[in-house]
């Protein structure tokens, strides 16, 4: 949830974290990057792992997607950075916009599927967030329910109090889910089938990240939450399941471009190589589960080619306008 309350919301502070380096300096990489640092650990000793030579001269700085790209565009005329990685599509497209990014197709990038890139190769996904049901397999016996496989499905009465969503208000993963319904259905169809799955639910949270961890735990059968959030539960071993939606999933992706103006552009072109090929994509899939765009890389569950992802306009829907008025209408209709 934090993942994309960053990116809609942008209100973070830019941490640098280790290795650290004076940014700029020659024959080094800077990388901005807007991924969480407990999945940056693992990405990053994969990539050193692979090329030591250039991991040697490399180093990060992490920060939430908002401020890092503001820091990017501030930098302009002076770049600091020669790679962003991890960063939420909308704010990429925005960047390429600025002129901010310069073109480059790293290579592999053609495994790709099309919906996830620029065709002008300013940028290339990699990582994607889904919003998914969080099932509990032991809660659902209990009440000798079968699961949910379709948004319609939740609003069949056997389902009533047994559903846990957050607030679109103060979580991103709520908003996205909100956004991508209005993108599905329509506005008007759209709270026609808010107001009626409202009659189901059991509680609304204000973190997005609950839904899930309240069906981990048991204490809801069925949870509206990010796929991978469910994943690393069921790791830990929870009894949980995720159920991508078969009418429609609501997701976002993150990716990699080079920066204009990078003062060490062939180590920013070999780390963007890096970070599409196979080797980089197991690993982001160690923590996203099927939350890769490269089809060719054993994922935990369903591939994304297999998923009906809902066509979102993404720059619409970060839109802070639009935004406040989606939001506001919900409140107004629903807040308890």
């Amino acid at each position: 949830m934090h993942r994309i309350a960053a990116a809609l919301l942008a209100v973070a502070l830019l941490v640098p974290l280790a290795p650290s380096a004076v940014p700029g300096a020659e024959d080094k990489l800077v990388i901005y990057t807007a991924y969480e640092e407990n999945e940056l650990k693992t990405f990053w000793e994969q990539f050193k792992k692979d090329l030591p030579d250039l991991a040697a001269k490399a180093s990060y700085i992490r920060g939430s997607t908002g401020p890092t790209m503001a820091r990017l565009e501030a930098e302009k005329a002076n770049p600091q950075a020669d790679v962003v990685w991890g960063v939420f599509n909308d704010y990429l497209t925005g960047a390429g916009k600025k002129g901010l990014l310069d073109s480059y197709a790293a290579k592999e990038s053609e495994t790709i599927p099309a919906r996830f890139k620029n065709p002008d190769n300013l940028w290339q996904g990699v990582t994607l967030l889904t919003v998914a049901f969080a099932v509990n397999q032991k809660k659902m016996a209990e009440l000798k329910l079968t699961p949910p496989h379709a948004w319609s499905d939740l609003l069949d009465p056997k389902y009533k109090g047994h559903i846990v969503m957050s607030n679109p208000s103060t979580s991103g993963t709520a908003y996205l889910l909100l956004a991508s319904h209005a993108a599905r259905l329509g506005e008007d169809r759209m709270w026609e089938y808010y107001e009626a799955l409202d009659k189901q639910l059991a509680q609304v949270t204000k973190s997005g990240g609950a839904p899930g961890r309240m069906a981990a735990s048991g204490e809801t059968p069925i949870g509206v939450a990010l796929a991978y959030e469910v994943e690393m539960a069921r790791k830990q071993g929870a009894p949980i399941d995720v159920v991508y939606p078969s009418d429609g999933v609501p997701w976002t992706f993150e990716g990699n471009a080079l920066v204009k103006g990078a003062k060490n552009p062939q180590n920013a072109r070999r780390f963007l190589d890096w970070a599409v090929s196979k080797s980089a994509m197991a690993s982001y899939a160690e923590w996203r589960g099927t939350g890769i765009t490269r089809g060719d890389v054993a994922v935990s569950g369903p591939k994304i080619a297999e998923m009906k992802l809902i066509d979102l306009d993404f720059v619409k829907a970060g839109d802070p306008a639009y935004k406040e008025r989606l939001v506001k209408k919900w409140q107004e209709k629903f807040s308890r």
